[in-house]
């Protein structure tokens, strides 16, 4: 498990280079060229492999033109970087083979891998036109996409210099000021030399190497050759150009989705950033959204004293910043929420701005590194991350420390920690402040309280519970209610005030042994109320149980249906595909009110299908029942639903 949490914590370091990357590059602690010394102490070779991906059933001549092409280049380019170096093996591959060459490679040989247009784009579509990364285990591997459909192709050679230079500069051991930051400045400033055309040769920060056919191939200047890594002050800040206001058309209704990053338009992060002889803010403004999946991002950046600032696009899905030349990188300032993190993490709590926070914790030491990461746990925003780490150069040893911490947000603005880590769930306040208006019956406001005390939010002795819990209740208990719905007091106090009275018999409850059960399609259940009419459903709580539904269930009766329940308000579309019945749809918001009323929407077994609801904007929850069930019951936009037990 250290392994893989180190690997997943250092990665994470390298996305936070505020200077973007032309590609991701991942390190760990474990050095390429030693495992290579561990394989033969008697050669320091480098072993590697070149590749050629095609999507045909086998390689036409001029993809193994491609791959001879490509051979050359990884060959000349190691060569002009001083590595001894050995091919292990020069392969055309169709894609459905190539998984069982790769995967006998061993450790010790380099995977220089190169796709056509059509397998690369799977590598494009996640934001990179080549890659070096190393895994937890010492692999190493270059993938690049040979997208312009050449034999020789100027802009495939460039890459893959880009990522050689990452791998030559690890294998030599440089720190990653030289070994990451120094490439992507090269790569900046060859961008602003091109300004877009890509067939000019800007030779201050070229080198070229020769094709099989002879010609002179521009790729990459080497480390030495080039502007030094000790960075000016006025250094481009960016491999990409402003976006084109005209690019940006705003959604009309923005609104947060689960498992996505949530960042609205006047949602700002700051940050201070400390490196090795580098002090720098950086301040992304959340502005125009384009819909509810992509964000216009201005990013305003102080390093050094110098100011600069661009725009970008964020893929709130992928956490991705993209920009207009089709580049990316990973944004890991903000996770998508609810945050989804392996068991390195634990729940602490610690302060941001006087206010006291729930946050998530990983930390990981051993001889050469620490690393701590912090997230807040409601926003997924994080608070810091510090880094150091045992370098060392030409035989000197010095400790390199870096660190990332969060200044200003106007995300965070209240306290969310409660004694024992556990908040109540918003439905428990929203029974309160219906139990306090008399809109709901004592049993409701009973059942959640009976929820705090399951989960042990309110701790009761077993002589504090009493079978009869709906006639001793005494009237004034809603004034505390209602004042808690209001935020006039807060978690900490409404589940202390509620232990007291329990604790001492002023109030008596009892604790049903199972309010939700799970039925025998697996989907958990409750009890539901909406109009005057009770009812059993199925909870459709995930994403897969949300995208199957009712698809080949059998009919429904009165007193059955589905809710979907979401996180967060939302547009909650519904489409009739391979229903076996038909329904009514009801959309509901967070607080129960009924926004709209689908009636006896039909089976649909061709496409396309219609969709339904995809104009609402703010539902949270969807009912699904069987056909003349509005009708029957007198449902329409007035009526109310309510959750009778409590909602997983």
């Amino acid at each position: 498990m250290k392994k893989t949490v180190l690997s997943i914590l250092v990665s994470f370091l390298l996305m936070f280079c505020f200077v973007p990357s032309f590609a991701q590059t991942n390190s760990t602690v474990q050095d390429f060229k030693t495992l290579q010394q561990q394989k033969n102490q008697n050669s320091a070779n480098l072993s590697y492999a070149v590749f050629y991906i095609t999507e045909n059933d086998k390689c036409s001549d001029s993809e193994y033109q491609s791959l001879k092409f490509y051979q050359v280049v990884t060959d000349e380019y190691l060569s002009l970087y001083g590595i001894q170096h050995d091919l292990q093996g020069s392969l055309c591959v169709p894609l459905k083979s190539y998984q069982s060459y790769f995967s006998g490679l061993s450790t010790y040989t380099l995977p220089v891998v190169i796709s056509d247009d059509t397998v690369g784009q799977q590598l494009v579509q996640q934001g990179f036109y080549g890659m070096y990364q190393i895994t937890g285990t010492g692999m190493q591997s270059i993938y690049v996409c040979s997208c312009d459909n050449k034999t020789e192709s100027w802009a495939g050679a460039w890459i893959l210099s880009h990522e050689l230079s990452h791998f030559s500069l690890r294998y030599f051991g440089e720190p990653d000021d030289i070994a990451v930051n120094w490439v992507h400045y090269i790569q900046a400033l060859e961008n602003d030399c091109q300004q877009g055309d890509f067939s000019k040769i800007c030779p201050q920060y070229s080198a070229s190497v020769t094709s099989p056919s002879g010609n002179q191939i521009p790729v990459m200047v080497i480390y030495g050759q080039g502007p030094s890594s000790d960075l000016p002050a006025n250094a481009p800040q960016s491999e990409a150009v402003t976006l084109q206001e005209s690019s940006i058309v705003p959604t009309q209704n923005p609104a947060c989705q689960t498992n996505q990053v949530c960042a609205l338009p006047g949602d700002y992060i700051k940050y201070q950033i400390a490196t090795p002889g580098l002090n720098q803010t950086i301040r992304f403004d959340f502005t125009s959204p384009t819909d509810n999946k992509n964000i216009t991002v201005k990013t305003s950046v102080i390093q050094n004293g110098s100011p600069a600032s661009e725009s970008d696009m964020l893929d709130l899905t992928k956490s991705l910043f993209f920009r207009p030349n089709g580049q990316s990188t990973n944004f890991m300032y903000l996770l998508p929420i609810p945050l989804k993190l392996n068991n390195a993490y634990h729940q602490g709590v610690m302060q941001f701005n006087n206010y006291t926070r729930s946050v998530m914790s990983a930390q990981n030491t051993n001889q050469t590194n620490s690393i701590l990461v912090q997230i807040d746990k409601d926003t997924g925003i994080l608070l810091n991350l510090a880094v150091s780490n045992v370098v060392n150069v030409n035989g000197k040893t010095s400790v390199n420390q870096q660190s990332y911490k969060l200044v200003d947000t106007n995300k965070i603005n209240f306290s969310n920690y409660v004694t024992g880590t556990i908040l109540i769930p918003s439905w428990v306040k929203q029974n309160a402040k219906f139990w306090s208006d008399g809109s709901i019956p004592d049993t409701q406001f009973i059942q959640g309280m009976q929820y705090l005390i399951e989960n042990d939010i309110v701790k009761i002795p077993q002589s504090g519970t009493a079978s009869n819990p709906s006639t001793l209740i005494p009237s004034w208990v809603k004034n505390n209610a209602k004042f808690w719905s209001e935020g006039i007091i807060s978690d900490n106090e409404f589940a202390g005030a509620i232990q007291y009275l329990i604790s001492n018999e002023i109030m008596q409850i009892s604790v049903p042994q199972n309010s939700s059960t799970e039925n025998s399609s697996g989907l958990p259940t409750g009890k539901i109320k909406i109009g005057n009419v009770s009812l059993d459903v199925e909870i459709a709580n995930t994403p897969d149980t949300q995208v199957k539904g009712l698809q080949y269930h059998t009919p429904l009766s009165y007193g059955q249906g589905m809710l979907f329940t979401f996180a967060q308000p939302q547009e909650i579309p519904i489409w009739m595909k391979d229903m076996q019945f038909p329904i009514d749809i009801i959309w509901a918001d967070g607080s129960g009110n009924v926004l709209r009323v689908e009636k006896n929407a039909p089976a649909c077994t061709a496409d396309p299908c219609q969709v339904y609801g995809q104009d609402l904007t703010q539902a949270q929850y969807v009912l699904e029942v069987t056909s003349g069930f509005a009708d029957k019951f007198g449902i329409d936009q007035s009526s109310h639903l309510q959750l009778l037990t409590p909602i997983p």
